[in-house]
Formats: C-alpha cells, sequence, structure tokens
C-alpha cells in the first residue's frame, strides 16, 4: 500500500486539474466542476494533482472546493497535492491555517513524488510584510512639492 508521502506506481492512477488566471467568485467555477469530474471520474482511490502554477490571482474562495476534494481523496485511501508559487495562493493558505494541508509543489512531477517545493524558496508572508515595513516613506507617498518665490 503507498503512503502519502511515497510515490505510486503508476502515473495512470493520478488525476491533474489545471487552473490559470484569476481565481475568485465569479471565474471559481470551471476550477470546481474540473475537481467534481475529476473526482467522479475515478472510483476508489483517488491521487489528484490540482495545479495553479498559472493562478495570478486567487481568493480564499478555493478554500471549500479544495477542502472537499482534500477529504475526497483522503476517504478513499488517496491524496491531493498542490502545485503553486504564487504568493497570494501561499497567503490564502496561510491565512486559513492549511500550509500543513497544502504545501507548495514546484510541478506535478514534484507533487507525484511528494517533494515539497523548499521553504527557501517561497517568500513567506512574514518576509512580505518584513518588505512592506523597510520601505522608505518616500516610496509610499509621493511628496507634493510646491515652488516658493524667492524673489
Amino acid at each position: 500500500m503507498t503512503t502519502q508521502d511515497e510515490a505510486p506506481t503508476l502515473f495512470e492512477e493520478c488525476r491533474i486539474v489545471r487552473a490559470h488566471g484569476e481565481l475568485d467568485t465569479r471565474t471559481l467555477a470551471p476550477l470546481v466542476r474540473a475537481l467534481a469530474e475529476a473526482r467522479a471520474a475515478r472510483p476508489g482511490r483517488l491521487l489528484l494533482i490540482v495545479d495553479l502554477s498559472e493562478v495570478t490571482f486567487t481568493d480564499c474562495g478555493i478554500l471549500t472546493p479544495l477542502r472537499e476534494a482534500w477529504s475526497d481523496c483522503r476517504a478513499r485511501g488517496g491524496w491531493m497535492r498542490i502545485v503553486y508559487d504564487n504568493h497570494t495562493a501561499d497567503l490564502v493558505f496561510r491565512h486559513a491555517g492549511l500550509l500543513d494541508r497544502f504545501p507548495a509543489y514546484a510541478s506535478a512531477q514534484d507533487a507525484w513524488e511528494g517533494r515539497t517545493a523548499h521553504p527557501a524558496l517561497r517568500l513567506t508572508a512574514s518576509a512580505l510584510l518584513a518588505t512592506e515595513a523597510h520601505r522608505p516613506p518616500e516610496d509610499d507617498v509621493p511628496r507634493r512639492t510646491t515652488r516658493r518665490d524667492t524673489s
């Protein structure tokens, strides 16, 4: 039996769902449909890779369908892994406390093999906040200058 951290021997056992562009409440339906189709297409154990590497923005709307798919995969003796390198996806998972459940994978092959992205390669939320905190004030607010007449 394959554990969650081992790569199964047959890649054909796996379903891959890909999304691209922006994912929010208006554009989430195709991803929800694709997840439902992937789950319905295979009886028994389900191994699912969700590739969000071409997603440019996401909000917390992705959480419910991803959690449902994850629960279904686990209940069926399989797993679900997510490919992403997008900081907004990382922030959504971090804010929801789901980074342990949905760690980043750099590619579908890495997800297949259970090799998570190296944490040093990902810009963490704390690093983003630190970057913002160290930005010089003159970059935040453009200064308006007035010319004084000295004649």
